[in-house]
């Protein structure tokens, strides 16, 4: 992969292992080995498997010192690929250094599974054991595998306990991931005091695939975002990273956030006070309606002086109400051939613009983008509903939207026009009596979601509004529904109706 796509990040398609197993059902959320393990490791104990460190580790110490049987390491990598690496990794460390098996033999098994295993697990189990007993000769391989997502958080671990400039080697597999493993590899760049990793850290090394909310503080504190918007040669790059930060610091969530930011306080005035002498950019304007949001919500109060809270909200506000923002955004959706059109339907719900005829541009254009369709269905009056229901009717390929219905999520790129769907359906509670074709279609979706929007506007009509065919379409998804809850939900309907 190297050889095709370089030193990384890589490409999506570079990152299916080969022991990726395909997806049969549906209906059943799938959550990646490589979310779990950063779910795990942020949200949850990690777990212990003492049956499985034993069994290991009785297995290392046979290969290691006494003459092993020819398909010990085929055993061991067996063996391993059947636990959770994250589960046994420092619990294996500290039982081989208990048994004090010769550190060469371990580091040469460690390199056999990391470079020739086949399954996932075996591979981190090798990792852990080259970070245990390897050295500066690792570091290459390392920076190779760990620049697959799956294996980032092993190989991070390994470079820290390898190498002798150990934040430099995960500086540069940092900059090779881009999602879990860009978190995992920044994390332990926490404190580092490093002019160039500082400067990336505030321009770029906070971004990440999952939730830049995860490293925003880390980034504003390493990075000492307060000294970088205190020069007086502030460039354009930093200051979108600021914006970035500021707007993951302010959305709060999985990590520490904006009452946790010590230099909150003359950081959020700088912000404000270098975006009112620059040109608007709808970047710009998506980080001061992240902060304006944060400073206007009473959840999560600051400690901060009296009357700071109050100051700031007010300086922000008055920023977000010049007439240059609407400007900015209107003049942006006023195109509906630009990729990045959607980048302004956040910015203009917030300031209430009116989107309806510059989405509906846009889907006749694109009409698969669920985003957009979510947009225009939350910005709907019930006079735009009818005009709405026809313009789906139209533009989606109904077709393709029934199926065996599933009783889970559908999740993912192949099922947009799912959500799509499921969001015109919703819309058409307040109007009594429209879009029954869709209705109909939604009732024998594939989609959970599509098939309760469908139930819960129809419910929403009066009675008198609902045809007979209606209620005779909701009696025969019921008899197919897989989901016990809706399907009694459907029955009570039919009988009330």
């Amino acid at each position: 992969m190297s050889r095709t796509y370089g030193p990384g990040p890589w490409p999506d398609e570079a990152h299916r292992l080969p022991d990726e197993q395909p997806r049969t059902d549906p209906g059943t959320v799938h959550i990646p080995s490589v979310v779990m393990d950063g779910i795990r490791t942020h949200h949850f104990a990690r777990g212990n498997d003492p049956g499985g460190v034993t069994a290991m580790a009785d297995l290392i110490e046979a290969l290691v010192t006494a003459d092993p049987e020819p398909d010990d390491l085929v055993r061991l990598h067996d063996l391993a690929a059947e636990h959770s690496a994250l589960s046994v990794a420092d619990d294996l460390v500290d039982e081989l250094l208990r048994r004090k098996p010769p550190a060469r033999r371990v580091h040469a098994v460690g390199r056999y599974l990391a470079e020739r295993g086949t399954r996932r697990e075996a591979v981190k189990i090798g990792l852990v054991l080259v970070g245990a007993c390897g050295g500066e000769q690792d570091r290459d391989l390392l920076l190779l595998l760990g620049t697959l997502e799956e294996l980032t958080l092993f190989a991070v671990v390994a470079l820290m306990r390898t190498q002798p400039d150990g934040r430099r080697a995960v500086y540069g597999l940092a900059r090779r991931v881009t999602a879990w493993g860009r978190i995992h590899a920044v994390e332990r760049l926490k404190g580092f005091d490093d002019p160039e990793v500082k400067d990336w850290l505030l321009r770029e090394g906070f971004r990440n695939g999952i939730m830049n909310e995860y490293l925003a503080h880390i980034a504003a504190t390493t990075g000492d975002l307060r000294s970088a918007l205190a020069r007086p040669d502030v460039d354009d790059a930093l200051l979108a990273g600021a914006g970035g930060i500021l707007s993951g610091l302010a959305l709060g969530g999985p990590a520490e956030d904006m009452t946790d930011y010590a230099d909150a306080v003359p950081v959020l005035h700088r912000y404000a006070e270098l975006a009112a002498a620059r040109p608007p950019e709808l970047g710009r304007l998506t980080a001061l309606l992240h902060v304006t949001a944060f400073l206007v919500s009473p959840l999560g109060e600051p400690d901060w002086p009296d009357g700071t809270r109050d100051r700031l909200r007010e300086r922000y506000e008055a920023l977000v109400a010049e007439p240059r923002w609407r400007e900015l955004v209107l003049t942006h959706l006023a195109d509906p051939d630009q990729e990045n059109f959607t980048a302004g339907l956040w910015p203009a719900t917030r300031l209430a613009l009116p989107v309806t005829e510059q989405v509906i541009a846009y889907l006749r254009r694109d009409p698969l983008d669920s985003y957009a369709w979510m947009t225009l269905a939350e910005a709907c009056t019930a006079e735009d509903t009818e005009r709405m229901t026809r313009l789906a009717e139209d533009l989606l390929p109904l077709e393709r939207l029934t199926g065996e219905p599933v009783d889970g999520l559908l999740s993912g790129p192949d099922y947009a026009l799912d959500s799509a769907l499921e969001s015109v359906v919703d819309r058409l509670a307040g109007v009594p009596g429209s879009g029954l074709s869709l209705i109909g279609t939604a009732l024998s979706a594939r989609g959970l979601r599509s098939r309760r929007a469908a139930l819960r506007s129809l419910a929403r009509w009066p009675a008198e509004a609902v045809p007979e065919e209606a209620v005779d379409w909701v009696l025969a998804a019921a008899m197919a529904e897989p989901s016990e809850d809706l399907r009694q939900e459907m029955a009570d309907f039919v009988r009330t109706h």
